[in-house]
């Protein structure tokens, strides 16, 4: 009788391991409002911002798939993305987005950060295309390498060349851990100056875990 019971103990204690997931397994948890930055944030960096007007969505980020003209459905585990439209002003900041992203393990996180960098290294160029209307459009594909911003970061910059109006963006993937910050900033007439979209991404990373 003795034997039988303390069979059965060890057989509770073996179930409970299988039902209590060890530690690392545990699912991320969803990011908030609070790993966006703010509008004080953004203020910082382009204090010449007018009237700038805040979007916060759950929206997936729009990753480049290789060189194709196409982006990927990146959704993770969590994400929300943050819009700022300031008042449209020549040769001045015009939009931008900020995407975060928690995936489940860190390797995924870097997958994404991946598409970018793939893009920089292979894809630059000028590529002829249209607007989805019959416009004709040039895309200036042109490679941009940032300094290191948490774990890792990339980026790309591209130039949208239509009737002889150019609009540029210059994106900064960040990683900190399996969560991802991709900030996107159109600047019309001029490329988005590289400093102040690091210093931004700076900002980016101390609000990301």
């Amino acid at each position: 009788m003795r034997r039988t019971m303390i069979s059965l103990a060890a057989l509770v204690t073996v179930l409970a391991g299988l039902v209590v997931a060890p530690p690392g397994t545990a699912a991320p948890a969803p990011v908030g409002r609070d790993r966006l930055l703010t509008l004080d944030d953004y203020a910082t960096v382009y204090p010449d911002m007018d009237d700038p007007i805040r979007v916060v969505l759950r929206s997936p980020v729009f990753a480049p798939r290789g060189c194709e003209d196409q982006e990927a459905v990146v959704r993770g585990s969590s994400r929300i993305q943050g819009s700022v439209s300031p008042a449209s002003r020549r040769r001045s900041v015009a939009l931008i987005d900020q995407n975060v992203v928690r995936f489940g393990s860190t390797e995924a996180a870097r997958q994404l950060l991946q598409r970018y960098r793939f893009f920089s290294k292979r894809c630059v160029g000028n590529v002829r295309t249209d607007d989805g209307e019959g416009g004709r459009v040039t895309l200036k594909n042109r490679a941009w390498i940032p300094p290191r911003v948490g774990d890792e970061s990339t980026g790309m910059l591209i130039g949208w060349l239509q009737g002889g109006a150019i609009t540029w963006r210059r994106v900064l993937a960040t990683r900190v851990g399996r969560t991802v910050s991709v900030l996107d900033v159109s600047f019309t007439e001029v490329r988005p100056p590289q400093d102040d979209l690091v210093a931004l991404g700076a900002l980016a990373v101390e609000r990301l875990d």
